[in-house]
């Protein structure tokens, strides 16, 4: 009898399992933050990633945060995994377009991340590093 009730719990949570949707199938929004390492001092902010499914491990992306001058929302896209590796360009708006790169990776459902931005050399440098999370 105690087997039997062990099976059907165990079918139950294949079937509850089965019937959630996939991460890699929907919107899902990270909130955290970032650090910008300065040498006047690092600047910490708050920040919201939206990731949108655009493909098998790719992903449209929007980061929201605020800086000195006010909101700000940078786009670009991303591939990996949502519980591993992640890595992605991002453009920023404004009239300077500046151009950034992450990477990180998921632990736990935490992703921990660095990004770097492209200077006028071409090249890019690390900037700092980012922490998000399901809210």
């Amino acid at each position: 009898m105690m087997r039997r009730h062990g099976l059907w719990i165990a079918l139950l949570g294949v079937a509850c399992l089965a019937a959630l949707p996939s991460l890699a199938d929907e919107e899902v929004t990270l909130e955290g933050g970032f650090v910008w390492e300065r040498s006047d001092g690092n600047h910490e902010g708050d920040l919201k990633a939206v990731l949108t499914p655009t493909g098998d491990g790719e992903w449209d992306v929007s980061f929201y945060f605020d800086w000195e001058d006010g909101p700000h929302v940078y786009t670009g896209s991303c591939s990996g995994s949502l519980d591993g590796e992640l890595s992605g360009d991002i453009v920023g708006d404004g009239e300077r377009k500046p151009e950034f790169k992450f990477t990180g990776s998921f632990e736990d459902g935490t992703f921990s991340g660095t990004h770097e931005r492209k200077g006028r050399d071409g090249e890019f440098r690390p900037t700092g590093t980012m922490t998000l999370g399901m809210p």
